[in-house]
């Protein structure tokens, strides 16, 4: 009971912080500069798992946005990855920069502007086999010189446990931005769903945060979400 008291509090905390912080800026609480593309995931055989995207090889359409939390263009700053797939396995996963390591997967790590490596779901997915966290590499540059790779290697694992290659991801970037709004926690890949403890803790702040209308950015300039 304490930890739900714990989870449901933290959870309020984060959403009044994040609620504020999206009202001060007119726009998303975190990640407010991005830029999208379409993509393709297709994914290697495995152990039947219940997870669709995992269980079926594909290839699964999805649409991608890459961004950097506090969307400055310099500095140090936490490299982020949407990816909202379609079709069978569909549902939304937050990928941001961390470590590969048993803790280093669950920690954030900082990144250099137009420096790309190693994105996780940071928290494990739960599924009908246990948890599962997904992580995405970076293969080769691709893409423009200053823009995000346009190809990455999928890896799930464990918590604790190694990681094992299940697919590959292709993007399409665009120049610009989009108002595409994700919900990890409450629109998961199919055969998946988040951990009690970390919906009540995440779930509020995704909810304050988009009751602020995103704002996009067109040909280098940012304009009000025509929605």
């Amino acid at each position: 009971m304490g930890h739900h008291l714990l989870a449901r509090a933290g959870g309020a905390a984060f959403a009044a912080v994040f609620g504020l912080t999206a009202r001060l800026r007119g726009t998303r609480a975190l990640h407010p500069v991005g830029v999208c593309g379409t993509g393709v995931l297709t994914t290697a055989p495995g152990p039947t798992s219940g997870v669709a995207v995992l269980d079926d090889p594909g290839p699964h359409p999805c649409q991608v946005r890459w961004s950097r939390a506090t969307g400055r263009q310099e500095g140090l700053d936490v490299e982020g990855l949407a990816l909202r797939l379609q079709g069978t396995g569909a549902g939304d996963l937050l990928l941001a920069s961390t470590g590969t390591g048993v803790l280093g997967r669950h920690l954030l790590v900082l990144r250099r502007p137009r420096r790309h490596g190693t994105l996780t779901t940071l928290l494990p997915l739960e599924t009908a086999r246990g948890s599962l966290l997904v992580r995405l590499d970076p293969v080769g540059r691709g893409g423009a010189a200053d823009g995000p790779p346009t190809a990455y290697r999928m890896l799930v694992a464990s918590p604790g446990r190694p990681w094992h290659q299940r697919g590959e991801l292709r993007i399409g970037w665009t120049e610009d931005d989009c108002t595409r709004r994700h919900d990890p926690v409450g629109h998961p890949p199919v055969g998946t769903w988040t951990h009690p403890a970390w919906e009540r803790l995440r779930g509020p702040a995704y909810a304050a945060s988009q009751q602020v209308p995103a704002r996009v950015r067109t040909a280098g300039a940012v304009t009000d979400d025509p929605t």
